[in-house]
């Protein structure tokens, strides 16, 4: 049975909306193209602070440690695969949705998004399949494309791309939920069109944060596109210009992939190869973030011999201390204390 507490937040079941008033209001959008009346509907359910003067203005983002308000997720999930059932007549909603700055209307957004991409797929993958060739010619799908562009130029993969770029934790966190649920459904397929997600620095932690989950790798087998997914945001923040340390997205990415990379590594051998590789790297950010990562093996299930070896070929790898020819061991500072 719910729990009591979950009813009265209008905590709505994984599957279909279930709500007729909520799906009222979806039609009445999806025909004007306006989510107002909608947001208005679904704002004591979000689990979102309360709006203020009628509006919810954006909230900051207070760091990876912050607390979060409890979000909503399966009724955002609820009403973005009512949204996408509505085909393409809810593409002008969509639209309207991801151009708002309310993060809840974002979030569903990221599902309907999600649901689309995810049914365009399907779509597409039965059309090849009842061709002559059948899952012959569905099996060597166009690298980074995927879904994309297949209606009539709306994009829903490149749309939930653009979300991620979002500042807000609790946005991102909303578009990580969605991109996971592409992952589950297409697989393998979906880690390929990834690559264009690893070409800026949020959008890149989004795409590893979504990958990084145990229950959700088990489906995948590509560990080599996965590999390359890594390798692609590791290489971006390692020739980064100085001019970005202070970005948000770079920071993220550095301080997220430690234990990306340790989920991957517990899932594919090849991501341990992978990083006993960089561990060659000379910026000093890039090897933090392996010395990171080799801790984060230790923490989990790798041996200890094994993250001995990618410690020690990370310290062989060190470059020499600047000006160590002046360093005269033993001799105590005569200066200090001096002005």
């Amino acid at each position: 049975m719910a729990d009591s507490s979950d009813l009265r937040r209008g905590a709505t079941p994984p599957g279909a909306l279930r709500n007729p008033k909520i799906d009222a209001a979806v039609e009445r959008a999806t025909q004007l193209g306006d989510p107002a009346e909608l947001l208005a509907l679904l704002d004591r359910s979000s689990g979102l602070p309360a709006r203020r003067g009628g509006v919810r203005a954006p909230g900051p983002d207070l760091g990876p440690n912050a607390p979060l308000p409890r979000v909503n997720l399966d009724l955002a999930r609820a009403v973005g695969a009512a949204i996408a059932d509505r085909g393409p007549p809810a593409e002008r909603l969509v639209r309207a949705l991801c151009a708002s700055t309310e993060e809840y209307a974002l979030i569903v957004a990221a599902q309907a998004l999600a649901a689309m991409a995810t049914a365009t797929a399907t779509a597409t993958q039965g059309a090849q399949a009842a061709r002559p060739g059948g899952a012959a010619g569905a099996a060597s799908p166009q690298r980074g494309r995927g879904a994309r562009g297949a209606r009539g130029g709306f994009d829903p993969l490149g749309e939930l791309e653009q979300l991620a770029e979002d500042p807000r934790r609790v946005v991102r966190d909303g578009v990580v939920a969605a991109l996971r649920a592409v992952i589950a459904a297409r697989g393998d397929a979906a880690v390929g069109e990834l690559a264009s997600w690893t070409d800026g620095y949020l959008q890149a932690y989004v795409a590893l944060e979504a990958l990084a989950e145990r229950t959700l790798l088990t489906g995948i087998s590509a560990g080599a596109e996965v590999v390359a997914r890594l390798e692609e945001a590791f290489a971006m923040a390692d020739r980064s210009p100085r001019a970005d340390e202070r970005l948000q997205g770079l920071r993220l990415l550095r301080q997220g992939m430690p234990a990306q990379i340790a989920t991957f590594a517990a899932r594919f051998p090849e991501v341990v190869r992978w990083l006993e590789e960089r561990t060659q790297v000379e910026r000093p950010e890039s090897r933090d973030v392996v010395a990171q990562a080799i801790a984060a093996l230790r923490r989990g299930s790798f041996s200890d011999a094994e993250t001995a070896r990618l410690g020690a070929a990370l310290t062989a790898s060190a470059p020499p201390a600047r000006y160590a020819a002046r360093i005269v061991q033993g001799t105590r500072k005569r200066s200090k204390g001096r002005r």
